[in-house]
């Protein structure tokens, strides 16, 4: 891991420890590095949804994220061989539709691999000269199951337990969102919410008191979730593309979506 995370700051990425910790144990064998003469060169990670799938049973939904390829390696198919090899974990698990969320660079390599575009969405930034917060975790309240359930298109109640324990969590009866510590900003999100009403309230309460920059990913089709952060000072720095591939498109319910959990885990 602290190799790993050597990788995530070449790359200037936010994740934290903590988040790197929080995908191993979820799917600890659904993790990989390339490694050329011993050094870790590259990463990639998966993460399936529910958690807990009879093997019998097909597993509706995973996550690619990570895809880290140390600078001084790239142009040698390392991200390629990386993402083959998720994707072949992720099929020999059953999994029906697997999904990433790229970067510029990123897409046409995933396009080669078979993946399609989805929709887009923006990174959010809500500038600041003060240093990134340190958020202080919550006692997590019992999150809304049906809610998310519809806005994410599977349950991920065991993931977003998991979160809620690095996170300032706030819930409202038709919603909840939390904010956690990152490297680069304090992230805002998940934020999931039946209208912007309920959304705005419970951003405006994680945002209370908090210093230095925030950053904050929407998918760009709920213009409402847009409106909220650009009404609070927010600007787009970063366009992303969501991709799947597989057996079937699991379509979330993006009017509910105000917020993604992490473009490494969806």
């Amino acid at each position: 891991l602290p190799y790993a995370d050597k990788l995530r700051a070449v790359a200037g990425w936010n994740q934290m420890p903590a988040d790197w910790l929080r995908i191993l144990r979820y799917q600890p064998d659904g993790c990989f590095v390339a490694t050329i003469g011993g050094a870790i060169v590259g990463t990639a990670t998966t993460t399936s949804y529910p958690h807990d799938v009879p093997s019998s049973e097909p597993v509706p939904l995973a996550w690619i994220g990570m895809m880290l390829v140390h600078q001084d390696h790239r142009r040698k198919g390392i991200a390629s061989a990386l993402m083959q090899r998720a994707v072949e974990y992720l099929n020999a698990t059953g999994v029906e539709c697997i999904k990433l969320d790229a970067t510029p660079v990123g897409e046409p390599v995933y396009a080669r691999l078979g993946f399609q575009q989805e929709w887009r969405f923006n990174r959010w930034q809500k500038p600041s000269d003060d240093s990134p917060a340190t958020v202080h975790p919550s006692s997590p309240a019992t999150l809304s199951g049906e809610l998310d359930l519809a806005a994410f298109g599977v349950a991920r109640g065991h993931w977003l337990k998991m979160l809620a324990e690095d996170s300032a969590v706030i819930v409202r009866d038709r919603g909840f969102g939390m904010l956690r510590s990152g490297r680069v900003a304090t992230y805002l999100g998940p934020i999931t919410a039946d209208g912007p009403d309920t959304a705005a309230g419970i951003v405006d309460t994680l945002l209370n008191n908090v210093h230095g920059p925030v950053v904050w990913d929407i998918p760009s089709p709920n213009t409402a979730g847009e409106e909220l952060a650009r009404a609070r000072g927010f600007e787009p720095v970063r366009d992303l593309t969501r991709m799947w591939t597989g057996q079937r498109l699991i379509a979330p319910e993006l009017k509910y979506q105000f917020g993604l959990s992490d473009p490494g885990t969806g």
